[in-house]
């Protein structure tokens, strides 16, 4: 069993990541939370409600040389500032307008960058995360987001370099900016960035910000983040017909999803429930609903919904070097028993019609 102290990740470099093109204008999305949902939610709750997050951990063999599993972090900077070139939003912050009313401003933040190590080898790692799988907060980092913010990044990524020359790549996203299959989505656009800017072939080339090894620890990890156990189902509704985000339709649908997996997992959910709603032009609604509230069913609308988990979301198929896939992978969102079950919507738009909706519930 490894002593407490091989727990402990000790960091090397934190940096941050911006687009590498200036978004003009400025992008920004509104958040909105009633001040009757503020009410219901209470001071305690409502700091909870900014803290939610997705947490995503990707784990790497060593590829070739000694110093490989340093190459990644070296060129992390560049390679995610071209990814987030079509998404401004997620190197964002929350802040209060001019009216005092809660915003994300695109490129405003930028995407925290921790790269650190760990005095354990992968496999002593995995063997503490089968007893414990708790331990496996200490990948991923998150500053909790202010009830009055300012400066307080919704996006960051944590390299951590395991003494067998393998690394993990840990990702938190608040879902105010992402959902699972988005960052899913996402992190394969980044992989793809990465291999092509990041190596000629096999060969990698010399990182434009080196971090080299040193038996110099500089600074313990200041902050990390504890896994709460969760499960996540994702449903998938299409429609023959378009509705207004406002028609109460959607509420209808969110209820039948919520049944349904309170079914597949054998849970019960109490009175009310959180639901986080992303509107077609990028704002953001928290509300509280009671699940007693009815909801008309549709009337001679033909639909279809699937359904599926979290883990057919194919990490294990994130490359960032050719011919080196994760051996592992892990996909939480934070939530736990006293705030209850979690629900995220979001509309589709295009060609098709209909919505996704994400339900997550504690594991008590």
């Amino acid at each position: 069993m490894a002593k407490l102290e091989e727990l402990n990740i000790n960091v090397v470099g934190i940096y941050t990541a911006t687009t590498t093109i200036v978004t003009e204008p400025r992008l920004s999305n509104k958040l909105l939370i009633s001040k009757n949902e503020k009410m219901l939610l209470g001071d305690g709750c409502y700091d909870k409600i900014m803290q939610k997050r997705m947490h995503i951990i990707l784990y790497y063999k060593n590829k070739s040389d000694e110093n490989s599993r340093w190459h990644i972090g070296g060129w992390i900077k560049k390679t995610l500032g071209n990814a987030l070139v079509d998404h401004p939003i997620m190197a964002g912050r929350i802040r209060r307008d001019e009216n005092g009313c809660l915003e994300i401003v695109a490129n405003d933040s930028g995407v925290r960058i921790v790269e650190g190590e760990i005095a354990l080898s992968l496999v002593e790692f995995f063997e503490c995360k089968r007893k414990n799988n708790e331990v496996e907060g200490k990948l991923v980092s998150w500053v909790d987001v202010e009830i009055n913010p300012q400066f307080s990044p919704l996006f960051y990524v944590q390299v951590t370099n395991f003494k067998c020359g393998g690394y993990s790549i840990g990702v938190s996203c608040s879902l105010f900016l992402v959902d699972p299959l988005f960052m899913a989505n996402f992190l394969n656009k980044w992989a793809k960035i990465h291999r092509n800017i990041a190596y000629e072939g096999e060969v990698p080339k010399i990182p434009l910000f080196p971090i080299l090894k040193t038996n110099n620890i500089w600074c313990s990890l200041p902050f990390s983040t504890t896994k709460k156990t969760s499960k996540t189902i994702l449903f998938n509704i299409l429609m023959d017909e378009k509705f207004d985000s406002s028609d109460t339709i959607f509420k209808y649908f969110v209820l039948l999803c919520l049944n349904e997996a309170e079914s597949k997992f054998d849970y019960k959910t109490s009175t009310s429930f959180t639901l986080i709603t992303k509107e077609l032009n990028g704002n953001i609604k928290i509300e509280i609903l009671s699940k007693q509230t009815l909801f008309k069913s549709p009337k001679n609308l033909k639909y279809k919904c699937t359904s599926s988990s979290i883990e057919d979301l194919g990490m294990n198929e994130i490359v960032f070097h050719n011919g080196n896939g994760p051996i592992d992978a892990s996909l939480w969102i934070d939530c736990d028993a006293l705030e209850g079950t979690l629900v995220e919507i979001s509309y589709l738009c295009g060609k098709e019609c209909g919505m996704k909706v994400n339900v997550t519930f504690p594991i008590t």
